[in-house]
């Protein structure tokens, strides 16, 4: 067995996917597919189904604080572990619910805690442990399973929900949780290549800045500029993503791509299908702004995900043709695909692997308070039928993103 399939960091990239795929599913792209259900069940309201996202957001941001920190001084694998047992415990509970407010208050806690802890916050400081000159696609591809679980998952649970309903679907997540996700940890996941005496890249001399890396202050975060600069910006770009996405599929209903076709004999929904393909989009866009990030300087790659994004929203916006809107929804999806990679992978090339934890989960603080009130607007437009104008705004935002993303320059 040669030296490149003895060494382990794949294992851990391809492991992170599938803990990406699970959590984004589970709990944003599978959501939408749920409302009609929630809303004649719980009686809740579209702002309400879209505040349970917010809420989601907002105490994951509190969570991600004091889990960034501990994951960059403690094991990854018992984070993720105690991680999976929240997680599961939220869906398992979401199961059982009764009214529109239990529903709220799960998400709040039991998947805001859990859903970090078991994916990206953890399993980007695992992939970035394992990877440095590499570390830009090792990351594209472990978010594979972000955008992955967009393309697969909703076209699998439209119908399930129909066949066993939305509550055991729960209960079947739940069960992934605990019979497929955990043991996984246990048997593949190694925090850092030095436990198996293998080195970052699968490299024997070590890069100079990786052996000089120190663990900063919480202070010397928040003093540098390009902490603010990097925050900023894709707090502007998950504002406007977030709004958008989960809307998606209620939007292509309302301008009328609700007819069903059959791919290679499985029926499926103009909406969902469209749903997936921005799914779709942000694989490629994982895969290529990875691959970017490791080879040009970061202010370029951003941008171009930025413009990529801001063009997809005006498409489908605009767009009538089901043929025309399927492809600004799969530019969009590229855009937005973009977005966790080239955020992680400036963070690690700013301020390196051992802070990655900490800088991800305090950056939060700035990012993601901004992407709930996207989300809220949007489900707030919806109600007032001003929804069109709210898809118009997230697109304007976006050039926001784009204008500060040129701003990103890491010597």
């Amino acid at each position: 067995m040669d030296k490149v399939t003895k060494f382990k960091g794949w294992q851990m990239v391809y492991t992170a996917m599938m803990m990406e795929f699970s959590v984004v599913g589970f709990v944003f792209y599978c959501f939408p597919l749920m409302f009609a259900h929630l809303e004649r069940d719980l009686g809740a309201t579209q702002s309400e189904l879209s505040g349970a996202l917010s809420l989601f957001f907002i105490f994951s941001v509190v969570a991600s604080i004091f889990l960034g920190r501990l994951l960059d001084k403690y094991s990854v694998k018992k984070i993720m572990t105690i991680g999976g047992v929240f997680f599961s415990l939220g869906l398992f509970s979401i199961a059982f619910i009764e009214d529109s407010f239990s529903l709220l208050l799960i998400y709040a806690t039991l998947i805001a805690a859990g859903g970090p802890a078991l994916g990206n916050l953890s399993v980007t400081k695992l992939v970035a442990n394992w990877f440095e000159s590499k570390a830009g696609m090792a990351l594209g591809i472990a978010a594979i399973g972000i955008s992955f679980s967009g393309v697969v998952l909703p076209i699998l649970v439209d119908p399930l929900i129909d066949l066993i309903g939305w509550r055991n679907v729960y209960l079947v997540f739940g069960s992934i949780v605990i019979f497929i996700l955990l043991p996984t940890i246990r048997f593949l996941v190694i925090d850092n290549p030095e436990e198996v005496g293998q080195k970052k890249d699968n490299l024997e001399v070590q890069p100079k800045e990786i052996v000089q890396n120190n663990l900063l202050e919480i202070s010397d975060f928040f003093k540098s500029k390009i902490f603010w600069i990097i925050s900023l910006t894709f707090a502007f770009q998950f504002f406007a993503m977030g709004g958008v996405l989960l809307h998606l599929p209620l939007h292509s209903e309302k301008i009328g791509f609700i007819e069903t076709f059959s791919i290679f004999g499985f029926p499926i929904k103009q909406y969902v299908f469209a749903y997936s393909l921005a799914a779709l989009g942000g694989v490629a866009g994982k895969i290529l702004f990875g691959y970017l990030i490791d080879k040009l300087m970061a202010n370029k790659p951003v941008m171009i995900m930025m413009l990529m994004q801001s063009i997809g929203i005006f498409g489908l916006t605009m767009s009538e043709g089901f043929g025309l809107f399927t492809i600004f929804c799969f530019i969009f999806g590229m855009g937005f695909g973009g977005a966790m990679v080239l955020m992680s992978a400036c963070f690690l090339k700013a301020f390196g692997s051992i802070n990655l934890g900490s800088v991800r989960g305090f950056s939060g603080l700035i990012v993601v308070p901004l992407q709930p009130v996207g989300i809220f607007i949007v489900g707030k437009s919806f109600d007032l039928n001003l929804y069109i104008e709210a898809f118009l705004m997230m697109g304007a935002v976006t050039l926001i993103g784009f204008a500060l993303g040129s701003r990103i320059i890491i010597r």
